[in-house]
């Protein structure tokens, strides 16, 4: 039986990090763990950093937050098409 299958030993989120790496971490799986734990604070800090060093006003600091996370996604899909 694959190492993959369902069991209750095991969640869904265990399973896809660990699956077909014979239960070892794979270096993208860590890397999506820190991209997912930083891009929101990257992102506030990029934000509000332009506003700080005065690139934009205030009021552009929601619409400035909401390009960098669009970047980050788009960073996102164009990784898992270079290395999936």
């Amino acid at each position: 039986m694959a190492k993959d299958t369902p069991s209750r030993d095991r969640s869904l989120r265990e399973r896809g990090t660990y699956a077909r790496h014979a239960d070892r971490p794979t270096i993208a799986s860590y890397l999506s763990s820190l991209l997912f734990l930083l891009a929101v604070p990257a992102a506030v800090g990029l934000a509000y950093g332009g506003f700080w060093l005065g690139w934009y006003g205030y009021s552009i600091v929601v619409p400035a937050f909401a390009a960098v996370m669009l970047g980050v996604i788009a960073l996102a899909f164009a990784a898992m098409g270079v290395f999936g």
